[in-house]
């Protein structure tokens, strides 16, 4: 009887512990968090990780704890198109958006209204998923995309276009589609709210798309304290002068006087935005929730400080360019030991559409082959520091009409004409020449062409919609005034 009663008083005292170790807590849900913090032309070459003189720790320890990906790049290096691909995991021949979004310029609204958005797997899967920043993929910020319980964006009918790039002062946001301002530096708000959204609720993993506007231009208003690090040494970072074939496409992207000053705060946005991770970290780790959050930190695109004597991106330079300042991206995974392999500098080719897959897989989803027709790949057996054998031979982006395709070595650039009839034109160009992507070169061996061109026509033929295709962009509706393939060379 004794033993029984004995026996009776230790199941009451296991019991609530068996029922605690089954419900999930905030603490250590039964799903990891995910925190996406995307910057805005952000090239690679502007880390820490890869110049010692641009100050980003926080950065940095996300590369020293997660996985830096040496070789990720934009599949398109424009706004608009680059996130339609990371929240639909397609390229632009896919979902159709070949260039950033302009509300009054464009004729469709919802660019994307017929996609299958990464958000609304997420809030499928469980998660409450929040944006916060820029969005950018439709032309209606202001109103909230599917799959988002919370939406803090822009709202362009108060204001111009160029106010959400305003990195202080006053800020026009739609909260859920309600109108309401913020006066201060707008990094600062942003990284705040999404601090607020992880304490809602304890019940859900959180999904945050932290979304920075910096370093976009304008290349001013940034805090003095960050930029006056990066003056006496901008000249060294990035010197002024510098060509190509390439004409500039318009006053904005040529190098001007105030070159030196515009790399400073160019930088200083960086290390801007490297202090809000620092923060964003604290703040999981304060909640104990750091040990159980895969945090993602990339960029939509590359960027063009000066490098050729241009600024911007792809649209920096007429025709449009596909440098390779304008689509290498930073990547960096950090989380769950579970999950990621601390440590790893990792080489395979990736691009921003391999996250879709990605976060799907981490979130606890899988990817339907019957339904999603992207090129993205899930990384997760990178993360976990697996060898990778046959992953990818080649890198491929695309701008409009103009494709590309390399090997690390060789690049291939092909322009199609407007007229079906008319040959495409190449451009070739040797990665390792001392002055990169100056002017063309010199082809490699006729058997090398035509490998290469038949890995490009068969990587696109196997990734497009006819009806959204590169090859055929004067046919579709105009997505701004400025699209470089509507224009007449200077």
């Amino acid at each position: 009887m004794v033993m029984k009663t004995f026996t009776f008083t230790i199941s009451l005292l296991i019991a609530p512990l068996l029922l605690a170790a089954e419900k999930p807590s905030a603490a250590n849900p039964s799903k990891p968090n995910i925190l996406l913090i995307m910057t805005d032309d952000h090239g690679r070459w502007a880390l820490g990780e890869y110049d010692k003189r641009i100050q980003t720790p926080n950065i940095d320890h996300l590369a020293k704890h997660g996985v830096r990906f040496d070789q990720a790049i934009s599949p398109v290096p424009v706004c608009s198109a680059a996130r339609a691909s990371l929240m639909t995991g397609r390229i632009p021949s896919q979902h159709g958006v070949h260039d950033f979004l302009s509300d009054s310029d464009g004729l469709v609204k919802n660019w994307l209204a017929d996609e299958h958005l990464l958000s609304e797997d997420l809030q499928n899967l469980g998660y409450r998923v929040g944006l916060f920043g820029k969005w950018h993929a439709s032309s209606e910020s202001w109103r909230p995309a599917a799959g988002f319980d919370r939406w803090l964006s822009y709202d362009i009918r108060q204001s111009n276009w160029l106010n959400q790039y305003q990195h202080s002062g006053t800020v026009h946001f739609s909260r859920d589609g309600i109108h309401e301002t913020h006066t201060g530096v707008q990094s600062r708000f942003l990284t705040e709210e999404a601090v607020r959204f992880i304490d809602e609720k304890e019940d859900q993993p959180f999904a945050i798309f932290l979304n920075f506007i910096e370093p976009h231009f304008p290349f001013d208003g940034l805090p003095e304290r960050l930029v006056e690090r990066y003056r006496p040494i901008a000249r060294d970072i990035v010197a002024a002068g510098g060509s190509s074939t390439l004409h500039r496409s318009n006053f904005k992207t040529e190098i001007v006087a105030g070159h030196e000053e515009q790399v400073a705060q160019y930088l200083a946005a960086i290390t801007l935005v490297d202090e809000q991770i620092g923060r964003i970290n604290d703040a999981l780790e304060g909640r104990d929730l750091l040990e159980n959050t895969l945090i993602i930190f990339t960029a939509d695109h590359g960027h063009l400080t000066g490098q050729y004597g241009l600024y911007g991106k792809g649209n920096g330079s007429f025709p449009q360019n596909l440098y390779q300042e304008s689509i290498d991206i930073p990547f960096i995974i950090s989380g769950p030991k579970s999950l990621v392999r601390g440590g790893q500098i990792r080489n395979e080719f990736v691009n921003l559409c391999d996250l879709y897959p990605t976060i799907v897989e981490v979130a606890g989803g899988s990817i339907d082959k019957q339904t999603y027709n992207g090129p993205g790949a899930s990384l997760l057996s990178h993360l976990r520091g697996d060898r990778s054998i046959e992953f990818r031979s080649y890198q491929f982006a695309e701008y409009g009409n103009a494709r590309m395709i390399h090997d690390g070595r060789w690049k291939l650039v092909r322009f199609y004409s407007q007229e079906s009839k008319t040959a495409p034109t190449d451009y070739w160009f040797d990665l390792v020449h001392p002055l990169g992507e100056t002017r063309p070169t010199l082809p490699p061996t006729t058997d090398y062409q035509a490998t290469f061109g038949e890995a490009l026509e068969k990587h696109f033929s196997k990734y497009e919609n006819e009806s959204h295709s590169g090859r055929h962009i004067w046919e579709q509706p105009p997505f701004n005034s400025m699209e470089p393939w509507r224009k007449k060379a200077p």
